[in-house]
């Protein structure tokens, strides 16, 4: 089953090339999926980042000069994926060895399922200066307490703090701090159990950061549509719904968030651009 994952991204370029050398790392051969990523207006130097990273599967880079809508985002990703599996992952969540495979098992076992992330740690993969106080004071603790990781030269500057080989060989996991969202999930997991029976509304467990569904069940649903990105998540997961999908948590991986600094941002979903793609 090839698989397609998609990955929209905004000025997290450090972020991103840890998340797409973890995908180097997958246990699947190369050649039974795919990585897309959708830049979203990037001013970060992205695109020269990128330039630089060799990728040992299929890797397509979707490029809008300016910042568009995140429904537009997701439905371009959709149009420009070749696999029968869709798989939605934010840019700073790195993946195990064993992420693809989960994916593509799970869905041949079970036909037009939404797979639902659960289980997330965090970590600090890279300093930024723009962290809050409160992340500072937890990024600072945090590589106190894990002497091998690298220690920022400045904190004027971003810097990237892993090394490769330390995430090929899985140092992190163990390590990760607490996720809220994600300690959210598992409480409502052991209420009602890993397919969500008797909760009533499985669609608010859908998230684009981590989550999986069929090419065509995603065709039947219909786009996204242009709203606030947690109600144009809801409604694309009620169409889901009403077409005939179950929603299930994963229960097998654990994703590590990589912390970004918090950004104000004045609109969500702004209107659609007429921007043509680089």
């Amino acid at each position: 089953m090839l698989t397609s994952v998609i990955i929209p991204v905004r000025d997290a370029a450090h972020q991103l090339l840890y998340t797409l050398f973890s995908l180097n790392l997958q246990f699947a051969d190369f050649e039974k999926y795919e990585v897309i990523v959708l830049d979203n207006g990037s001013t970060d130097g992205l695109a020269e980042k990128l330039a630089g990273f060799t990728a040992y599967y299929s890797l397509q880079v979707v490029r809008f000069r300016r910042r568009v809508s995140l429904s537009r985002l997701f439905n371009t990703g959709i149009q420009q994926a070749k696999g029968e599996l869709l798989v939605f992952v934010a840019c700073n969540m790195m993946v195990p060895r064993e992420f693809i495979g989960v994916h593509q098992q799970a869905h041949e076992r079970v036909q037009d399922m939404i797979l639902l992330g659960l289980c997330t740690r965090r970590i600090y993969s890279v300093y930024e200066p723009q962290f809050s106080a409160s992340q500072h004071a937890e990024c600072q603790k945090w590589l106190e307490q894990n002497p091998h990781i690298k220690r920022p030269h400045t904190l004027v500057k971003t810097i990237p703090l892993l090394e490769e080989n330390q995430i090929a060989n899985g140092q992190f996991a163990p390590i990760g701090l607490p996720c809220p969202v994600s300690l959210k999930r598992m409480s409502i997991r052991e209420k009602y159990g890993a397919k969500l029976e008797r909760y009533r509304s499985p669609w608010t467990m859908f998230s684009t950061q981590h989550v999986s569904l069929l090419r065509e069940d995603a065709r039947r649903a219909g786009a996204f549509r242009v709203l606030p990105r947690i109600e144009m998540e809801r409604d694309f997961a009620k169409r889901l719904l009403k077409v005939g999908c179950s929603f299930q948590f994963d229960e097998k991986l654990t994703l590590l968030k990589q912390e970004r600094a918090i950004r104000k941002v004045s609109q969500q979903n702004p209107p659609p651009s007429k921007n043509r793609r680089a």
